[in-house]
């Protein structure tokens, strides 16, 4: 399973969301596909909850999302405040950590293998993620979604 970002906008005359047609005809270029683990480690990253079909979010205000982690996680927000105490957007300010493989295996249980990721791996996604959202607008896109 995996979780998808991709460009849409809305169907002139209808509520419908749909893809772009160059996003069509070449969905490599125009779609970011994580694994379940990893989408939802960059979902929780943008402040959006984990929810399978999500969006569709106005790109800009993805745009602002994603710029908004970059910045928290690759330590733009990091600093003290004037009285020497580390401010409050501090402890929100670091590289996502390496996510080690695991085995979960009950007895009865079907054997789940975690292959983990390593460090900054969310951060890398999220540069992807803003690379996506400039191809986007390129082509006409007004939304992301995410399923």
């Amino acid at each position: 399973m995996s979780i998808c970002f991709g460009p849409h906008f809305h169907e002139a005359g209808s509520d419908r969301c749909v893809l772009p047609p160059p996003a069509r005809d070449s969905l490599d270029d125009y779609e970011l596909s994580l694994a379940n683990g990893n989408g939802v480690a960059i979902l929780l990253a943008l402040g959006l909850p984990p929810e399978p079909m999500g969006g569709p979010i106005a790109i800009d205000a993805f745009a602002g999302l994603v710029t908004a982690a970059l910045r928290r996680h690759l330590g733009h927000l990091r600093g003290d405040n004037q009285d020497g105490f580390p401010s409050r957007s501090s402890r929100y300010s670091h590289r996502s950590p390496e996510v080690r493989s695991h085995a979960d295996a009950g007895a009865g249980r079907a054997t789940i293998v975690h292959l983990g990721r390593r460090e900054g791996y969310v951060e890398e996604r999220l540069g992807d993620l803003a690379r996506l959202v400039q191809r986007c607008r390129v082509i006409g896109a007004t939304l992301i979604r995410w399923s």
